[in-house]
């Protein structure tokens, strides 16, 4: 790819993850999490360090931005089942990068998958809902006896 292309489809990522709402964020973040999981055990069963290192270092990443996105106040009961499975993750996913042992980030993956599905699914569900929102007509409101009409 020429500098230039890199240069414009950088600018399309992040105009793009500009005007993404943030379930759409949260549900990509999921997503590459897995996905980084995925090719870290990959890795770990080719015995490729260097790419299990740079996937792990990526899912670990990941798990920071999610976690600092909770909102111990607000959020209640759910914020702290998160906080908890972010401790959970990041603990078996160091231990299986430490031991090389793919089954561990297996457990990883097989807990991210489910919350990944949940979240590409809640953010359709509100993409769908302000799609269908912006194409309801809007009733013209009334006007008073000395209300312009424009």
């Amino acid at each position: 790819m020429y500098p230039n292309q890199q240069k414009v489809c950088s600018a399309y990522k992040q105009n793009e993850l500009k005007n993404l709402d943030p379930a759409e964020i949260v549900a990509r973040l999921y997503q590459a999490l897995g996905l980084s999981l995925v090719t870290a055990r990959q890795a770990v069963e080719r015995g490729d360090k260097k790419v299990q290192g740079e996937q792990v270092s990526r899912a670990l990443a990941i798990i920071t931005e999610l976690h600092a996105a909770l909102n111990m106040e607000e959020g209640g009961e759910i914020s702290a089942n998160l906080n908890d499975l972010y401790f959970y993750l990041t603990s078996e996913i160091t231990q299986g990068n430490i031991k090389s042992d793919p089954s561990m980030l297996n457990n990883a993956i097989r807990t991210v998958e489910p919350l990944s599905e949940a979240w590409v699914t809640l953010a359709a569900n509100r993409k769908a809902e302000t799609a269908q929102a912006a194409s309801r007509p809007v009733e013209p409101a009334e006007r008073g006896a000395f209300q312009a009409v424009y």
